[in-house]
């Protein structure tokens, strides 16, 4: 009988110890429940392009660039700006010298703040309204014809105010007026810039950002009626022309912008 070592009835560690699928005893009708071929984790996903952001967009940084070039070119002149912007938007003390003085350094810094507040309201209104239309046509092209009926509405606010003014009260009264307006559009501009450009990075935050620039907007439509107020009541007459003064210039021209920017949404839907 031959002698067997205790070492060979150890099983040895390189040995197969494993069964593979088509060794493996199984029913017919299991087969279908394992994956066959490549196992599809281990395949991933199919790549997607990432969401461009609207402030990615080359266009909208130009018109953000410009922005502040203007404000840097028109820099120095802020604080001559900045001492009389207090009193321009609540002061009602009549000072016919001091209302007299125009300087080209002053136009500067207004037309900064009016393209400030123009862009400013084209972004914000596009990220509500415009969203649609942003793969149509363009963020950029959006947002520039927006801006662009903002500067409409600007300039025509400043056509309709000068006209009244100076129409229906004295020449100083109507300075200090425009004085006021234009002093109420620049603090907008300053409140409405950071507002817009977080939802130019962040879109998600429209909601919050609408609301914001509403309040925001409204909160400097009072402050330039309040003076308004304030130069032009003397009795129950003076009244009821600011009572018409608000319908016509106030109330109608935000209803209209509304129904317009409603029909052009509707019109680019239905042939676009």
């Amino acid at each position: 009988m031959p002698l067997t070592h205790y070492s060979d009835s150890l099983p040895s560690p390189f040995a197969r110890s494993i069964c593979f699928e088509q060794e493996a005893v199984m029913p017919v009708g299991e087969h279908e429940w394992f994956a066959e071929g490549r196992v599809p984790y281990t395949a991933g996903h199919e790549p997607e392009p990432k969401a461009s952001l609207p402030g990615y967009d080359s266009g909208v940084l130009c018109l953000l660039l410009g922005m502040f070039l203007l404000l840097a070119y028109n820099f120095r002149h802020y604080s001559t700006f900045l001492k009389n912007f207090a009193n321009d938007l609540f002061s009602i003390r009549r000072r016919e010298g001091f209302f007299d003085v125009r300087t080209a350094s002053e136009t500067g810094v207004q037309l900064s703040f009016m393209f400030m507040a123009c862009l400013s309201e084209g972004i914000i209104v596009n990220s509500v309204a415009g969203s649609s239309f942003d793969t149509r046509f363009g963020v950029f092209a959006v947002i520039s014809v927006l801006t662009l009926m903002a500067v409409l509405y600007y300039v025509w606010q400043l056509a309709a105010y000068f006209t009244v003014g100076f129409v229906f009260t004295d020449k100083i009264s109507a300075r200090m007026w425009m004085k006021g307006f234009i002093s109420s559009q620049a603090l907008l501009a300053m409140l409405l810039v950071v507002p817009a450009l977080v939802v130019l990075f962040n879109p998600v935050a429209a909601p919050a950002v609408v609301i914001t620039a509403v309040v925001f907007y409204f909160l400097t439509r009072i402050l330039f009626i309040c003076k308004g107020f304030r130069l032009f009541y003397d009795n129950f007459g003076s009244l009821l022309y600011f009572i018409l003064y608000l319908c016509t210039l106030e109330i109608v021209p935000l209803v209209l912008i509304y129904r317009v920017i409603l029909f052009m949404q509707t019109l680019l839907t239905k042939f676009f």
